[in-house]
């Protein structure tokens, strides 16, 4: 006989596909895609700059953010070149996991470098809504606490009522919200904006989706550089504390997701990838807490995947002909991939 959780979970996973698939690049596939034409007439995500705004309304505070992003190493552009003493030149090119078009549109260099190469690497490949389903009902502990604290535990009385709210309206049950591991319920509930939710529910796919698409099309070798075990595992290493601080965070900000959304499009657009996560600190509920947190989850969620990344991209890149497609988070700053293979003996150039 199956357990009532289990059952419960099975209802509950159904509900979540849509916010994994963005987080993690993948398009629900029990979605039919719509004709073309129609994907061409669907809304795009309206919002305020808010670094837009801040430069008006606090000018200091936008010229200290601006200082911290402006010495960043490698986060004004999201192409990159590689090549070493022999064979082809391989590129590096830093992903947003969006379906905006602004952003899933490719420039006339990056198309140039897909078609010039001959394998593809992403995140993951080879995954879809029935596997990442398996995966969680087989690994339930980390996503859900079954026999730890429980989320009303972690937070005040209104940001759990805000929570229950949320996620009901989005059909989750209400008796499976307890058990939601912080990190699994900012992640489901508190990253994707309902326009960008409602593009994805009628077919669009995001662009790391549209570069597996393409190298499937193309015929090109693809590669997965991680799990779908690596990317939940480290989710799920992040100190408990600072999972609350990211949720309470989350939850503080959420009025103005869509803000948020829009400016981490347009931050991607002009090649400003190094302000996205001061943009994150500064509009904290509590800056010292947001700053240690977010300290925590570059270490974890970046730092240590980016070395991981580095090890298996590099048999690659030294055969040459490889297109490297990760988030843009990954190639910035002394420990993003743009360092890694400089320090590695590469030269590595800035094309876009």
């Amino acid at each position: 006989m199956v357990h009532s959780f289990q059952l419960r979970f099975t209802v509950f996973l159904k509900c979540l596909l849509v916010s994994l698939f963005y987080v993690f690049s993948f398009a629900p596939l029990a979605l039919a895609e719509a004709p073309q034409t129609d994907l061409k007439r669907l809304p795009t995500c309206k919002g305020v700059n808010l670094i837009e705004e801040m430069r008006i309304i606090e000018p200091e505070r936008y010229q200290k953010l601006k200082r911290i992003a402006d010495i960043e190493k490698n986060s004004n552009a999201v192409l990159w070149r590689v090549e070493g003493a022999d064979g082809p030149p391989s590129y590096l090119f830093g992903t947003m996991h969006t379906t905006d078009p602004g952003v899933t549109e490719f420039s006339n260099q990056a198309k140039a470098a897909f078609i010039e190469s001959k394998t593809v690497a992403v995140e993951v490949t080879n995954l879809d809504s029935a596997k990442i389903q398996s995966y969680i009902q087989k690994n339930a502990g980390q996503f859900f606490s079954i026999k730890g604290p429980k989320l009303n535990e972690y937070l005040s009385q209104d940001d759990y009522q805000y929570v229950i709210d949320l996620a009901v309206k989005q059909g989750m049950p209400k008796n499976m919200i307890p058990l939601l591991k912080p990190w699994f319920a900012y992640i489901s509930y508190f990253q994707i904006p309902g326009c960008e939710a409602f593009r994805m529910s009628k077919g669009l796919i995001s662009l790391d989706q549209q570069i597996i698409k393409k190298a499937k099309l193309a015929g090109k070798r693809l590669i997965g550089l991680e799990s779908l075990q690596d990317q939940f595992s480290a989710f799920d290493a992040l100190d408990p504390k600072y999972q609350v601080t990211l949720l309470q965070d989350g939850i503080f900000q959420h009025k103005r997701i869509n803000d948020f959304y829009f400016t981490a499009m347009q931050l991607y657009k002009s090649r400003q990838i190094g302000m996205m996560i001061p943009l994150s600190i500064a509009f904290g509920k509590n800056e010292k807490k947001t700053t240690a947190a977010m300290a925590e989850f570059l270490e974890i969620m970046v730092v240590k995947r980016n070395k991981q990344m580095f090890e298996h991209s590099l048999p690659l890149v030294n055969k040459g002909g490889a297109f490297i497609a990760v988030g843009a988070l990954h190639m910035t700053g002394r420990h993003g991939l743009v360092e890694a293979f400089r320090n590695a003996g590469f030269q590595v150039t800035k094309i876009n």
